[in-house]
């Protein structure tokens, strides 16, 4: 039987080695990617796809144009615009193939991945990596890794968010403008 305590305590200290592992250079770059584009589009399939459309949420309350791939509301994507993937092993096959749809059409792609040396990683303007660092018994608690990848990437969406807002000077009472009020 699993140890809750013991669980909570490697994948709370797991989680914040890999967000502290993430590559400042990296997340400057996406930073700056998400402010040039003309509109930004997040795609991922799964928990990946669960966590970039916080990112999504989160631009949209920054003032910034933002579309989920796959939504019906979706507009054509161009030059100028960014795709950013979220995708753990940057292996999906539907994420492959949109990667390489958003390269066709003109625009910039970015990934948020642990897998460094992917497809959709090797396809990218912009790699965001975050590694899976994990110390405890992966035989004890297998799962325990993949939740120390998804929520260190989960963190890392408020990390740019932050980010972003400052560069913008979007304040407080412009976040609760921009926030979804059909609740």
């Amino acid at each position: 039987m699993i140890d809750g305590i013991k669980l909570r305590q490697e994948v709370a200290e797991n989680t914040a080695k890999s967000l502290l592992a993430v590559d400042q250079a990296q997340i400057n770059s996406i930073v700056d990617a998400i402010i040039k584009a003309k509109r930004i589009y997040v795609a991922g399939w799964g928990r990946a796809g669960n966590m970039i459309r916080i990112l999504s949420m989160n631009c949209s309350q920054l003032g910034l144009k933002t579309h989920i791939v796959g939504d019906n509301s979706t507009p054509s994507i161009h030059e100028g615009d960014l795709l950013i993937i979220g995708s753990g092993s940057g292996e999906t096959d539907t994420m492959k193939i949109l990667a390489d749809q958003a390269k066709e059409h003109g625009a910039d792609l970015a990934v948020i991945t642990h897998g460094a040396e992917s497809y959709i990683a090797k396809k990218a303007d912009i790699v965001v990596v975050v590694p899976t660092l994990y110390t405890g018994d992966v035989r004890e608690q297998p799962v325990a890794i993949t939740l120390v990848y998804y929520q260190a990437a989960f963190m890392l969406n408020d990390c740019i968010y932050s980010q972003i807002a400052d560069r913008l000077g979007v304040t407080f009472d412009d976040i609760i403008s921009n926030h979804n009020n059909l609740e």
